[in-house]
């Protein structure tokens, strides 16, 4: 049970992290205005910069390296202790960097010192441990609890348009209050060690080739708004966000399978135990194809009920967007899942280094092709094309240590068949049905119950083994 504990601690939180700013926005967006809520995304993106070089692929790689010794308390206390100094070092060195770049922020430079608290929590940021001895619940609730408290304090105290310094304090020092939280726990996880026992240079350079990878990344996910901005209109831009935030709601449910095992295959690939990690992520796949497929068959089709009652009318183009961006959620689930329970539990850290270089340079090329004969919908058609140059890169990086065919594609034909007759039944359920919210509810449960049903009848092999594979 511990798996499936893990799995729902860090998909409510994944959650929960998008659901709150869908929360926030509209108020915000009233109330600050654009030019408050503009000064505010600009400051943001700046600091986020620093908070990139702070963490330098630390979390990524500590959370690895604590899977692997987690059995060993002396050397899970070394280890601990080394990747702490070094996340201090390179917090320290990203400060001074800020404060060189402060004179240069003109009257936003207040602004940028409370956007600072972010930066500053980074330093206290202990959950890449706790993820490494698969303890998601102590990071995840003490997160959701300052979270919550944050949204409170948004409605409270963000009142008028020149609020935006007290916005940015409240949701950069919920950063920091959610990050020392977790620092007490600590005191029994680990023991003090000499310092002249430690070796903190030697994670180094392994941090810093998971840091690269970090800056694909970010390319990846902003620069294909940049290029839609440039080429196209911003009104296409917000198009595009709002249909790109609700399928990446799908693919964080499903990616948080992932992030819930990766500690788990860790500890297999530590001990040599290479038949169990192929065993586990070929259950591991069945449970994501099984999750990932209706989700994206179920989007297309509620989607034009879903958007004019969520976002509101005018927003036509974005039920559009979101019907040709579902399949993604498939797409990048597969490529999550590659990368965190294979690639970086195996320490394959250059080929995830070039599938997000491939990403960010792919994604970048094709948006600038596809936007000038498609428009807004070019930058989907990139998407989809990146993700799925990207997926293809990393199975053919692992092509030798797994049978690619039955780790992913084990009785695929029937969770595609029970999908696409889910599809079909909850299609003519959304052609009878009115444009309610109730009406979407009615479509989403039937839609679970048929799925369910016809794996059932199907006798699928994700149904025999899904409970025993969480309780592994």
């Amino acid at each position: 049970m511990k798996v499936i504990k893990n799995y729902l601690y860090n998909m409510g939180y994944q959650v929960l992290l998008i659901i709150v700013p869908l929360v926030t926005m509209p108020y915000i967006s009233r109330v600050l205005g654009p030019h408050g809520l503009g000064v505010y995304a600009y400051t943001n993106s700046i600091i986020s910069y620093f908070v990139l070089l702070a963490n330098l692929g630390i979390d990524a790689y500590g959370s690895r390296q604590i899977a692997y010794v987690r059995e060993d308390f002396e050397k899970r206390s070394q280890v601990f202790w080394e990747i702490t100094i070094l996340k201090v070092f390179t917090t320290a060195v990203a400060c001074l960097l800020l404060l060189l770049y402060l004179p240069f922020a003109g009257n936003l430079r207040v602004l940028m010192v409370a956007q600072a608290l972010s930066l500053i929590a980074v330093m206290f940021d202990m959950s890449w441990y706790f993820v490494g001895i698969e303890d998601f619940q102590k990071s995840v609730t003490r997160n959701v609890l300052i979270k919550l408290a944050s949204l409170v304090l948004i409605f409270i105290f963000v009142r008028h348009a020149t609020d935006t310094l007290i916005y940015i304090i409240i949701t950069s020092g919920s950063s920091l209050a959610g990050n020392a939280a977790l620092v007490p726990f600590l005191k029994k996880e680990v023991k003090r060690i000499p310092f002249g026992q430690l070796n903190v240079q030697k994670h180094f350079l392994p941090a810093l080739l998971l840091f690269v990878p970090q800056i694909g990344m970010q390319l990846y996910l902003v620069a294909n708004k940049t290029i839609l901005g440039m080429m196209d209109t911003v009104t296409a831009v917000g198009f595009f966000s709002s249909a790109d935030s609700i399928v990446r709601l799908g693919m964080t449910m499903v990616s948080a399978i992932s992030t819930a095992l990766s500690p788990r295959i860790s500890h297999l690939i530590a001990e040599k135990k290479v038949s169990s990690v192929e065993r586990y992520m070929q259950e591991a796949f069945e449970i994501i194809n099984a999750v990932a497929i209706p989700l994206a068959l179920g989007l297309m089709i509620v989607t034009t009920k879903f958007v004019p009652i969520f976002f509101g009318p005018g927003y036509g183009m974005v039920a559009k967007l979101m019907i040709i961006e579902s399949p993604a959620i498939m797409i990048t689930s597969w490529s999550v899942a590659i990368t965190s329970q294979y690639l970086i539990p195996a320490d394959m850290t250059r080929e995830y280094m070039w599938s997000t270089v491939i990403g960010a340079l792919s994604n970048i090329i094709f948006n600038y092709f596809l936007i000038l004969n498609f428009g807004v919908y070019g930058t989907v058609y990139a998407t989809l094309l990146s993700e799925g140059l990207v997926v293809s890169y990393l199975m053919f990086c692992i092509r030798k240590q797994l049978h690619i065919r039955q780790v992913f594609f084990f009785e695929f034909y029937k969770l595609i068949i029970a999908g696409l007759l889910m599809a079909g039944i909850v299609y003519c359920l959304d052609l009878w049905l009115p444009t309610t919210i109730l009406a979407i509810v009615i479509e989403v449960v039937v839609g679970v119950l048929s799925y369910a049903l016809l794996l059932w009848l199907f006798r699928a092999n994700v149904i025999i083994n899904i409970r025993t594979f969480f309780q592994g």
